[in-house]
């Protein structure tokens, strides 16, 4: 099991480099994300769309030889979206990054019924944690797309990611299902889609899939909390691998609480496309986008469970 990301470079090394294609390139944080992505070897001749002057006027001056990479030139965030959408389409690279643009203009690409790249049901976000205070990789899900998913879009949500676990050596991941309590309420409906989903896995619905729920943060987290409140028989509580957060609102702050207040080394991933897709905030340092690069590079070519 793959349970940091320095172990997750050693084996993202080990592989042969990818081509990846970056939405618009010219921002110093996604240059120095991939500046340090080539230089590890885990991508090659990467194709940057956008303002071709500004990426190569940033290039020359972070010592960059511009030969190294491709540059579509392009006169809008829309048009680069759609031309890197185009290069994915035709095979010529393996990873979709988001650069700096805004998310809507980016998903739009992806989604276009006529030319995208959807290829499932549903596309999601997982981002992945790494924290000292706990013991393995830690994933949050959704926390940059579904605003309110229901039980169905919970149930693909779930599904979508385990290209990732798979890719990481978690054959049979843990979900935590988290709500405010750990009990169900009928007038709390995370608390109620927690519990079907743990019916669900429990009569192999689910896969691979180990999901518990309702579970609150701590009984999730800590296993010792989950003792003190009964819950030390847990097969989920206090070694989960997924946290499935009941709203996007709660799963983006608790993932940018753990990324500023919890110093955790990050990267981020969507599913559910013909490609791995990055997706990083545009505040997101050139760390973390090498992190999501290895993520990607590492999912490439696992399918989801459907």
């Amino acid at each position: 099991m793959i349970k940091s990301f320095a172990e997750l470079e050693k084996s993202v090394q080990s592989l042969k480099p990818v081509k990846m294609v970056v939405v618009s390139a010219g921002d110093e944080k996604v240059l120095n994300g991939l500046k340090i992505a080539l230089q590890k070897g885990v991508i090659f001749e990467p194709i940057l769309v956008g303002d071709a002057r500004q990426i190569e006027k940033m290039l020359r001056e972070m010592g960059e030889n511009v030969e190294n990479y491709n540059i579509e030139d392009t006169a809008s965030d829309e048009e680069s979206a759609r031309k890197a959408i185009k290069i994915i389409k035709e095979g010529k690279a393996h990873i979709l990054a988001k650069g700096n643009l805004k998310t809507e203009h980016f998903l739009r690409a992806i989604l276009d019924k006529e030319n995208g790249i959807k290829k499932y049901s549903l596309l999601s976000n997982l981002t992945l944690f790494e924290l000292n205070s706990y013991h393995k990789f830690i994933g949050i899900s959704d926390i940059a797309i579904i605003p309110s998913p229901g039980l169905k879009e919970k149930i693909e949500i779930i599904k979508n990611t385990y290209p990732l676990w798979s890719a990481l050596g978690i054959p049979k991941p843990k979900v935590a299902v988290l709500a405010a309590v750990e009990v169900v309420n009928p007038a709390m409906q995370a608390t109620i889609d927690a519990a079907c989903l743990a019916k669900m896995s429990e009569r192999k619905q689910m896969g691979h899939f180990i999901i518990d729920g309702p579970l609150s943060y701590d009984t999730a987290m800590d296993p010792e909390s989950a003792e003190g409140k009964g819950l030390d028989d847990s097969p989920v509580a206090g070694d989960p691998d997924l946290l499935l957060v009941p709203d996007l609102e709660t799963g983006n702050i608790l993932g940018k609480s753990l990324k500023i207040n919890g110093r955790a080394k990050s990267g981020a991933l969507v599913f559910g496309a013909d490609v791995p897709i990055m997706i990083n905030s545009r505040s997101d340092s050139a760390e973390r986008r090498y992190y999501s690069t290895l993520l990607a590079r590492i999912t490439l070519g696992n399918e989801p469970l459907y």
